[in-house]
């Protein structure tokens, strides 16, 4: 059986383990960058408002610390689920992002013809299709608790195959 992380699928050679130290030295410094928006957004919202004094500096401090603690957190709750969890997040917010927003911006800004319009509304809809079954898949999955959902792709022919 497969594990979700590739790097347990690597041999069992000095390589790999370099490999495995320098992928968590990696994490280890861009979770910074990674946490950075978020730690704006709430710090906007928190302390917008407030002077800038050193009260306010160190509620910040302890705002970012307690986002830490958190994600730290759901990462322990979540377990040997959090792959699962994350392709969820994923098929949510990533499609939206990659597919939805452009096609939604590219119609409100640019787009003149009829033609253009078409291809940007079949985009927006193709992408919320694509979002609906990868969220439904994740959720499959998750509910699967031995093995990753396969798709019995004989039996989906077969069935289309018999209505024709």
């Amino acid at each position: 059986m497969t594990t979700p992380l590739i790097t347990d699928e690597l041999p069992n050679s000095a390589i790999t383990y370099i490999v495995k130290f320098l992928f968590s030295i990696n994490l280890l410094f861009s979770y910074p960058l990674v946490l950075y928006p978020a730690n704006i957004i709430v710090e906007n919202i928190l302390y917008d408002k407030m002077e800038k004094t050193r009260r306010r500096q160190m509620l910040k401090n302890i705002t970012r610390t307690v986002m830490v603690g958190a994600t730290v957190a759901i990462t322990i709750l979540l377990g040997d689920k959090l792959d699962k969890f994350l392709s969820i997040l994923g098929a949510l917010t990533c499609t939206p992002i990659a597919f939805t927003f452009p096609a939604l911006f590219h119609l409100k800004s640019c787009a003149e013809t009829n033609v253009q319009k078409f291809i940007d509304g079949s985009l927006v809809f193709m992408s919320l299709i694509i979002m609906v079954y990868c969220t439904y898949l994740g959720l499959m999955n998750w509910a699967d608790t031995d093995e990753p959902m396969k798709i019995n792709y004989d039996a989906i022919i077969a069935k289309l195959s018999t209505t024709e």
